[in-house]
């Protein structure tokens, strides 16, 4: 290979002179040199090792291959001309299969093209000969520095990549259990079916619906929607859930729900929050419902499939004021009757329910069964990015013809 031979003697003297050193955690970092003029090889290794610096030497591509199998490099120094090949290949290869050594391109062309395609293919840096002794000693120190750098990237990204898939997975897990906190829809008995529907905008949330029976002759539902998103909300959404179930056994309603509020008091101040809340009990027999409407405000009764009332009787949400009133509103469903509640998020999914006083879509109107109303509300939920999560609950009161007196009247 032609290259212009570097005057030594100055640049060694030059060398020699600095009084800097490198950083101790760079010590240990062995370079390689890959040039095919031993005597400029030799010298390039005499000025570096004179720092501290560990360097091997090849003068051909095979020689080196046969280095970098052996040995662990930080740093190569990689002429471009080569007797048995291009430096280039070689600079592929380092690139792919060993990115963590920084390779420092070596020419004797002062070619700006060149320079710059080594610098595209991965190369630290790129130096024409010939190169004096301060200049190589700081393009491996150079070299050495932004490799730790990278490295030190490549950790932290790992790091962080592992710390976000431990997250993924535990919260992967929390809206397992939180959806296992929810009860299976639809459920169906004598006189009734109740169905759902939850999408979460994260993967857990603050909204949840509930249902179970004190007794055979009663069912209580419940849609709550806890303020905020994520993790925060949904351990108040347990709280909530939680606390209403406890005080189910109170008979009166407004006693019920005093009682949780007074439960979940302390949680939601420590958190400035509060919950909205829709919370009835359905009698099966009568078809009855008694309810409590906490800053909720979504709740219709659906007529069969020709008319709709709005549940308009109100109260403060839960947590926002102290001892607040809660009011029992009250209302009947005859036998293909719905009451349905849903949460806000649904408006931004149907922005056609958000004018209460238009009847729902004649296809939800119509549908054969709660679980199928709830579907054709929701449709769409899970294929999209939602902004707020997506609950919906419909009770239907079905003809039973195991229910007497008032049930019989109405059939």
């Amino acid at each position: 290979m032609s290259v212009q031979e570097p005057t030594t003697a100055a640049p060694l003297n030059g060398l020699l002179k600095l009084q800097s050193a490198v950083p101790a955690s760079e010590d240990s970092s062995n370079t390689l040199i890959v040039e095919d003029e031993e005597a400029l090889a030799r010298s390039m290794q005499r000025i570096l090792k004179s720092r501290g610096i560990a360097v091997d030497t090849a003068f051909s591509g095979a020689e080196a291959r046969e280095r970098l199998a052996a040995g662990s490099y930080a740093v190569v120094l990689l002429d471009v001309r080569l007797p048995d090949e291009s430096g280039y290949g070689l600079l592929g290869e380092l690139r792919a299969l060993r990115p963590d050594i920084a390779v420092v391109m070596v020419s004797g062309v002062d070619d700006p093209e060149l320079g710059k395609a080594a610098v595209e293919h991965g190369a630290h840096a790129y130096f024409v000969k010939p190169i004096g002794s301060t200049e190589l000693y700081l393009a491996v120190v150079n070299a050495l520095r932004r490799r730790r750098l990278e490295l030190e990237y490549q950790a932290n990204l790992q790091r962080l990549e592992s710390m976000v898939a431990e997250r993924a997975e535990q919260m992967a897990i929390a809206a397992h259990v939180q959806e296992g906190m929810l009860p299976k829809s639809p459920m169906i008995g004598d006189g009734f079916e109740v169905a759902a529907h939850f999408s979460p905008a994260r993967e857990i949330s603050g909204d949840f619906y509930d249902w179970y029976q004190p007794d055979a002759s009663r069912v209580t539902i419940t849609l709550g929607d806890v303020m905020g998103k994520g993790l925060p909300a949904a351990m108040m959404m347990a709280t909530v859930r939680a606390a209403l179930r406890a005080s189910a056994q109170v008979e009166d309603l407004e006693q019920s729900v005093r009682l949780a509020a007074r439960v979940m008091e302390a949680p939601l101040e420590v958190n400035q929050a509060f919950v909205t809340v829709f919370h009835a009990v359905f009698d099966v027999g009568s078809g009855e419902v008694h309810y409590i409407d906490a800053g909720h405000g979504h709740a219709r009764i659906l007529r069969g499939s020709t008319a709709q009332e709005n549940l308009l009787l109100r109260s403060a949400p839960i947590g926002m004021f102290p001892d607040t009133e809660f009011t029992i509103g009250s209302t009947n469903l005859k036998p293909g009757d719905t009451l349905l509640v849903f949460s806000d998020g649904l408006l931004d999914l149907r922005p056609d329910l958000a004018i209460k006083d238009v009847l729902l879509p004649a296809d939800v109107r119509r549908a054969a069964t709660a679980e199928e109303l709830v579907k054709l509300l929701t449709q769409g939920s899970k294929g999209r990015v939602l902004s707020d999560d997506v609950t919906v609950l419909a009770l239907r009161r079905k003809w039973n013809p195991k229910a007497q007196g008032p049930l019989a009247s109405t059939s």
